[in-house]
């Protein structure tokens, strides 16, 4: 029997003054090879959907620290694969994000976000209610990497772990 692998990709930005979140843009790579932009609604396969709020929820999870944190974010980019048995059971879900710090932020602003911070957003992640309930037989990896042209360095955090 064949697995099945669905793909996703995220990009979310917050430059705005205030740092508001805007809408992420979300796409799923098609049986054809293209990235098609996802937009949720009634007629989006439920499946899709409910993989959709997997991503979603980390996303929310990943932004929602880091602003309680005052880490003044930028961009978030993901990239999250999900594998299933042939009939639809999960098997693995990974995902990779990457922050950008917005550049215009002091430097004392960009400096919040240090191996530390990223590792207490990587933690809190795991807090997500969607990726909680999954079955404890789902390996889940997830890895947070803050890459900022003008900081020194880059700081990451993963988790890799079944039921967590």
């Amino acid at each position: 029997m064949n697995n099945r692998t669905f793909q996703f990709r995220l990009r979310s930005n917050h430059g705005t003054p205030d740092r508001a979140s805007q809408s992420p843009l979300v796409e799923f790579l098609g049986e054809t090879g293209e990235w098609q932009p996802q937009h949720p609604s009634l007629s989006t396969p439920g499946f899709r959907l409910y993989l959709l709020s997997l991503l979603l929820c980390q996303h929310f999870y990943l932004v929602a620290n880091a602003q309680e944190t005052a880490i003044p974010l930028l961009q978030v980019e993901a990239d999250f694969t999900v594998l299933t048995s042939a009939d639809w059971i999960l098997e693995r879900v990974s995902g990779h994000f990457r922050l950008q710090l917005d550049p215009a932020a002091l430097a004392m602003e960009r400096a919040r976000a240090d191996a530390a911070a990223i590792a207490f957003i990587s933690e809190r992640m795991k807090l997500c209610p969607v990726s909680r309930n999954l079955p404890s037989t789902v390996e889940k990896a997830i890895t947070l990497e803050l890459g900022d042209g003008l900081a020194q360095g880059m700081a990451a955090a993963s988790t890799d772990s079944r039921g967590s």
